[in-house]
């Protein structure tokens, strides 16, 4: 029996033709951004050599030098399926609580049915590296039990028992898996009796709290179920695109506080299976104390999930105005990074796309205006295909910048990736060239993540690549700007304290963000939440609401720091 997430259709010669013609239709009435060009096949590539940084580049390239050498499992010779197009992820968490973070790497293997390698190939695992704290890295995958199976897409983290160790779960085209923290740098594999191994096409996964009851939640997002005989009457030797395959409903998995899960979909009314999901972020759009979810679908409207703060959904996207992309369409979109971009106070939304993105800038009304062209991306991101998409405040001058992680989703030869900077105005300009070397190295990336390994205040990158290395960007802008980052402990709240909304005063500057689990295209950034001050020495105020509802104010913070609050008691 093949799982869920795969169909074997019957070869064409074995249907009736009346069938046969009817099918036809059906594919010539598919329109789809995937039909752009026909695959290429090509050889087993090397993967991409070490890329030395010149003098001046804000980013250097030092995956080799911190001992990272994980390559994705691709097997195959080129994108010859809908499935090959996508990529594989990871996650970027402190496992063993050492104040450093660590990297987890998702690997595919062989996937009958979507996959060509020789018989007899062997799945490669997917990696753990563990921060030494040194600038380099130590595989830890064996130790930690976490090699794991199937063919993997996304991963997400969160203390899902909160006992102050955080969790793994894995989305994979197939079984899901759940692993718990043991504490002790070793992992569990609970799927089975947290009932959470869902045997769809997972590609995209968050732990949230959505009825702010201290216990972290799951939503899980699914792709489409894949029909490896199906053929592109419009374009022959291409892959048809993503309406040519049914549709998977994703899943919100309540955690009953037991080690169990239970599935709560149709009850919360986020039923919905005629997307095809590629991501979900999970974010207090309006502020109000829970948390809601936005989906971004594959040439279907994203949704965006308003919650009535007891974990019941309305989908609201069309009338928020963040459904479609600013000419009306609803092209593959990828992610939704989060943050407020123009210093208003509001979270915005940006939108990767197969097609035109979208920065979608919230309004006093609570509604969406898509800025992607005023905002100067439009012109800046309108000839690649963007996969993951993350802000950062990468020279701490207090608003927020983007990098942007692009690749052909047809051919595996590379394009740029982009360093797209802000004017604290929601303004964006190209500072690629300033960026380094490593943005103009063709590279077919996929997801994306921001993280500080280092702990030095200034927003280092990881970029995972299909068929090819990962590649882990250390910035080292000298700008003498000011930062603070954030560790927060729920007590009352979930332990992670997801869902925490924080008010940060330095002299004239206010900031807003949120403490969350933050996912983009496959992957999970570094959850603390980080601040550039630019040259504000220290922080005024800062005022942390957690989901219990709790208020806690500090004031008087210095700079320059990595600040642990845990949520007051009472």
């Amino acid at each position: 029996m093949h799982p869920r997430f795969l169909q074997i259709a019957p070869r064409r010669s074995a249907l009736p033709k009346r069938l046969v013609g009817v099918l036809l239709a059906i594919g010539a009435a598919v329109t789809s951004s995937r039909l752009q060009a026909e695959p290429v096949v090509l050889p087993p590539r090397a993967p991409t050599a070490p890329i030395a940084a010149r003098p001046g580049d804000l980013f250097e390239d030092v995956t080799q030098r911190a001992g990272i050498d994980f390559v994705q499992q691709f097997c195959h010779r080129g994108i010859m399926n809908i499935l090959l197009s996508n990529g594989s992820g990871g996650a970027v968490f402190d496992y063993d609580g050492d104040g450093l973070v660590d990297i987890y790497l998702l690997n595919w293997g062989p996937l009958d049915g979507v996959t060509g390698e020789p018989a007899g190939t062997a799945r490669e695992p997917n990696r753990l590296y563990r921060n030494r704290g040194d600038g380099t890295f130590e595989d830890v995958t064996a130790k930690a039990g976490l090699a794991a199976s199937g063919y993997a897409s996304a991963a997400c983290v969160g203390d899902i028992d909160n006992d102050g160790h955080p969790d793994l779960y894995i989305a994979n085209i197939g079984r899901n898996l759940l692993y718990r923290n043991r504490g002790d740098g070793t992992f569990a594999d609970i799927t089975d009796q947290a009932g959470v191994g869902d045997p769809d096409a997972g590609i995209s996964a968050t732990f949230v709290d959505v009825d702010n009851d201290g216990l972290l939640d799951l939503y899980l997002c699914n792709y489409l179920t894949y029909i490896p005989d199906r053929q592109s009457e419009q374009n022959p030797g291409a892959y048809p695109g993503p309406l040519a395959y049914a549709g998977q409903a994703n899943v919100l998995y309540r955690n009953r506080g037991d080690g169990t899960f239970a599935d709560v979909t149709r009850e919360s009314g986020l039923y919905s299976p005629g997307q095809r999901g590629m991501a979900v972020t999970a974010f207090d759009c309006d502020r109000d104390g829970d948390a809601d979810l936005y989906v971004s679908n594959d040439d279907t409207p994203n949704q965006l999930w308003l919650n009535d703060g007891k974990g019941h959904f309305r989908e609201i996207g069309v009338e928020a105005g963040v459904a479609f992309n600013s000419i009306g369409e609803a092209p593959g979109s990828m992610n939704a990074a989060i943050g407020d971009v123009d210093g208003d106070g509001r979270a915005d939304i940006f939108v990767t796309r197969l097609g035109y993105g979208s920065l979608y800038v919230r309004t006093p009304a609570g509604l969406y205006d898509d800025r992607m062209w005023a905002s100067g991306l439009g012109r800046l991101t309108q000839r690649y295909v963007g996969w993951g998409g993350e802000m950062l405040d990468h020279d701490n001058d207090g608003d927020l910048d983007l990098v942007v992680a692009n690749g052909s989703a047809f051919v595996l030869d590379g394009t740029d990736t982009l360093l797209l900077a802000n004017d604290g105005r929601g303004n964006f300009t190209d500072a690629s060239a300033a960026g380094g070397a490593f943005f103009s190295t063709p590279v077919s990336g996929r997801g994306n993540a921001a993280l500080d390994y280092d702990n030095d205040g200034r927003m280092d990158f990881l970029v995972t690549a299909l068929a090819d290395r990962v590649f882990l960007l250390r910035n080292r802008a000298e700008t003498g700007h000011h930062w603070l980052k954030l560790e927060l402990e729920g007590t009352k709240s979930n332990r992670s304290a997801y869902g925490a909304l924080l008010t940060l005063t330095a002299g004239d500057l206010t900031l807003h963000s949120e403490m969350r689990g933050p996912t983009g295209f496959l992957t999970q950034s570094d959850a603390r939440p980080h601040f550039g001050l630019g040259a504000r020495p220290k922080v005024d105020r800062l005022e942390i609401r957690w989901p219990s509802g709790r208020v806690q104010v500090l004031t008087d913070i210095p700079a320059d720091q990595i600040l642990k609050v845990k949520e007051p008691q009472s």
